[in-house]
């Protein structure tokens, strides 16, 4: 650049046309995203640049008027704080003025702007032109300064804008640093800057980084909008996005650099709170036991924590973004979980507390309690919706067991009442038959005779296994070792069973003793022991397991029958047909059977019921259709002082 281009007096004696002037001023407008304008106080005439109708949609001629046409299309809410403040810089004498407001647009929207301006005073300090530039902050990202090569041609624009604009030369020394610039140095003028480098300004570390940038634009790579850390000599932190080119002579050289930036520190500090506050929550949302989701407008998923996964048989969230529940689930669930879904998008009424059956892609079954929320951005419009889901299986569960119990005890007073009324029918023909028997002497009387007397001897044994489910079982309780017990009917199954049945067993060699009618628990594992049989017919393993079983708190909390203790655990197990699941709530009401007419009476597994209870144990059952059965009886151990009482003799 000519030396006379640094001599302002130079300038002065040789001034340039205005038509020059004004070219280059308008070739500056038309290079910037922002809207220039330049205001006479005392017409109140407003000239504004060419980005005024490119920004606002309006044809020049219908903003080339004066000031009040502008001042009308702001919006009402902030109208009066900007014309204040307007003329308050003007009135005080400050040089700059600043605002942020909405202003209209052609289509009727609201542009969000800063507005920046600067006040001219004549040589009596009167104020008589205002000139200024105006940005559409709607979009700040969009935002780029455009740095040109001549600083002649930038000066007047760069001294007066808020963001910070400087120069450096090959030695990433600075040549040109604005007010914004200086003031984020910590200098309070030009003349503090110039010449030096980062190095005089900030940290070494903050410095070196700067320095190798500087290194990579001058090399012909800019920068653009990159965000930096700024810390400045005064010890202040603040945060600016970057923006640097090469700066290239008449012949396309690289001869330094132009840098501009913005200082974003508030956007920062709020941006890293909102990321801290999203960590936070999404660390809340994926420890949660409960399942936590979120759904867009076509009930996509957008979100999706570990609970939730763990529902959907998935391993990573990824796997479930941008799928629907016709993705996951059978289709009539998914059906229903779509209504609930379009229910909350369309009404935006919540569904709140509603139970959910979730059949998970391994097959198993889990219930939830399902709250549905709409979801909305910042105007208020709905564009999804938030579900949270507890998982109330264990819940379900209980008062499933809670009612089939009460079933039970229903149907086993009913059972009683009508034993007793069968037992006075009963009891006159056994009677009967045997005064009989002494007054008929032909053979086939006395044939006939034996039928009556034998059906009358088994509807008086079914009515006594109809008492004892009643009314529970009594017997001789006396310390019983599993280890024989289990020993005694593997011996009864293997003998009479068929080979096709093959028997194995697993008992724990420390197991304890249990308190109890060995005769009666010996018909327990024999009915179990039948009924495994009878679901294979085919054949198949059978399994007889016992060991020691600690009940805790949180087990005795999904099993109400069951206490915190110690209990020995007897398995049987075999490998058929399983029970089919609309039954399996059924199976130890007396007289309901799956075997066909004339081959069960319905009451082995009530009966089994009736002398685990009579014992303190509890039973329960796992079973899947063509895996087979599991039967778990549980019966309480005895303590081994109890036991030492007792004489080794009894132990059998």
């Amino acid at each position: 650049m000519p030396k006379s281009s640094k001599n302002p007096e130079a300038r002065e004696k040789n001034p340039e046309p205005p038509q020059l002037i004004d070219e280059r001023f308008k070739l500056i407008a038309r290079a910037t995203n922002d809207v220039f304008w330049d205001w006479d106080l005392e017409t109140n005439a407003v000239w504004r640049s060419e980005g005024a109708s490119k920004t606002f949609g309006y044809p020049p001629d219908e903003l080339v008027s004066d000031i009040h046409i502008w001042i009308q299309r702001i919006h009402p809410e902030d109208r009066s704080r900007v014309q204040e403040s307007i003329q308050a810089a003007i009135t005080s004498g400050r040089e700059f003025w600043r605002a942020e407001y909405r202003f209209r647009c052609k289509d009727g929207l609201y542009a969000a702007v800063l507005d920046r301006g600067y006040v001219v005073h004549n040589a009596k300090g009167k104020p008589v032109r205002m000139v200024g530039a105006l940005s559409d902050i709607s979009r700040p990202k969009e935002m780029e300064t455009k740095l040109k090569e001549d600083r002649n041609l930038l000066r007047t624009l760069v001294d007066n804008l808020p963001d910070y604009i400087y120069a450096k030369d090959m030695a990433t020394r600075k040549t040109l640093s604005n007010a914004a610039d200086v003031q984020a140095l910590g200098c309070t003028s030009e003349a503090e800057v110039l010449g030096k480098t980062d190095f005089d300004f900030f940290p070494r570390e903050i410095a070196e980084q700067l320095y190798k940038d500087d290194l990579e634009v001058l090399k012909g790579h800019p920068h653009i909008n990159r965000e930096e850390k700024i810390v400045n000599s005064k010890g202040d932190v603040f945060w600016t996005i970057t923006t640097k080119v090469p700066r290239r002579d008449a012949a396309g050289n690289i001869i330094g650099l132009v840098g501009g930036g913005r200082d974003i520190t508030q956007q920062k500090e709020a941006e890293l709170k909102l990321m801290a506050e999203r960590n936070l929550l999404r660390a809340v949302i994926d420890n949660l036991p409960d399942a936590i989701y979120a759904k867009d407008a076509e009930a996509r998923k957008t979100l999706t924590n570990k609970a939730d996964l763990s529902n959907l048989g998935c391993a990573s969230e990824a796997e479930v973004l941008g799928k629907t529940d016709f993705d996951i689930f059978p289709h009539n669930i998914a059906a229903a979980f779509f209504a609930d879904d379009q229910a909350v998008l369309k009404t935006g009424q919540p569904v709140v507390n509603r139970e959910e059956k979730v059949v998970r892609p391994d097959g198993g079954i889990r219930w939830l309690l399902t709250t549905k929320v709409p979801w909305y951005n910042a105007a208020g419009k709905t564009i999804g919706l938030v579900g949270i889901g507890r998982d109330i299986t264990d819940k379900k569960h209980l008062e499933e067991q809670f009612l089939r119990a009460q079933r039970l005890e229903s149907i086993g007073r009913l059972a009683t009442g009508i034993a007793h009324d069968l037992n006075n029918i009963l009891a006159p023909i056994l009677i009967s038959t045997t005064l009989l028997r002494q007054k008929i002497r032909d053979d086939e009387g006395l044939e006939m005779l034996a039928r009556v007397e034998a059906s009358a001897k088994r509807g008086a044994d079914i009515v006594r296994q109809v008492l004892g489910f009643g009314r529970g079982l009594e017997g001789q309780r006396m310390p019983v070792n599993p280890q024989l017990l289990i020993k005694d009917v593997t011996h009864i199954t293997t003998e009479t069973f068929s080979k096709a049945i093959h028997v194995e067993t697993a008992v724990d060699p420390d197991v304890g003793f249990v308190s109890g009618d060995i005769t009666q628990l010996h018909q327990v594992l024999l009915n179990l022991c039948v009924n495994a049989r009878d679901a294979m017919p085919q054949g198949g393993k059978l399994t007889l397991r016992v060991r020691n079983f600690v009940a805790d708190a949180l087990f005795a909390s999904r099993n109400p029958e069951a206490k915190p203790a110690t209990y020995v655990l007897f398995e049987v197990t075999d490998t058929g047909h399983g029970i089919p699941p609309e039954v399996r709530d059924r199976i130890f009401e007396p007289f309901f059977t799956t075997k066909e007419l004339g081959k069960g009476t319905g009451l082995g597994l009530s009966t089994t019921l009736s002398i685990i209870k009579s014992h303190g144990g509890f039973i329960t059952v796992e079973s899947e259709p063509e895996k087979g059965s599991s039967f778990q009886v549980y019966l309480p151990a005895m303590p081994p002082g109890d036991l030492d009482k007792v004489q080794p003799k009894a132990s059998r």
